[in-house]
């Protein structure tokens, strides 16, 4: 067992290597200026040009941006029992989750602040937002949800809700 893992890295290796080489001697091939013959221009990267030779490996770049909204809290959450604003509640066919998904998209787009859940839970899908850890909270944002007309047949349900300490 041991041996075909070491035989097969080995091969594995030997192939990535002749690859390597051979996209360098292609791109060498296409670039070469010949006599009577038509130039080809290749445009790319240089970071790629060392990718392929081996000079220099590619680690993409990570972009850690921290989007700051009135409202909205950066952190760690924890799981609590509170209460969240059940704003759809449908079938299981896929228009049920198109219209859970539009929910959840319309709740989003007014109040930003609050986080969208949108679930499955046979036969049902539904739409549940924000994380509230009272009852009353949940029933201020109800009460703006009704009167944006958002929705009227939002109710307030009990759930695990992810909150900050």
């Amino acid at each position: 067992m041991l041996r075909q893992f070491i035989l097969s890295f080995i091969i594995l290796n030997s192939a990535l290597f002749s690859l390597s080489l051979h996209a360098q001697g292609f791109m060498e091939h296409l670039t070469a200026k010949n006599a009577g013959q038509g130039v080809v221009t290749v445009l790319q990267d240089s970071r790629l040009d060392e990718i392929v030779t081996g000079a220099k490996k590619y680690v993409a770049p990570v972009k850690e941006k921290e989007v700051r909204r009135p409202g909205i809290q950066t952190g760690k959450k924890m799981k609590a029992r509170g209460y969240r604003i059940q704003v759809y509640w449908g079938g299981s066919s896929r228009t049920d989750q198109t219209n859970a998904q539009r929910s959840g998209s319309k709740v989003s787009a007014l109040f930003p602040e609050l986080q969208v859940y949108t679930s499955f839970e046979s036969p049902n899908w539904r739409c549940r937002v924000g994380d509230f850890s009272t009852r009353e909270e949940a029933a201020q944002y109800l009460k703006k949800m009704k009167e944006a007309h958002l929705t009227q047949d939002a109710v307030i349900v009990k759930s695990e809700v992810f909150i900050y300490p």
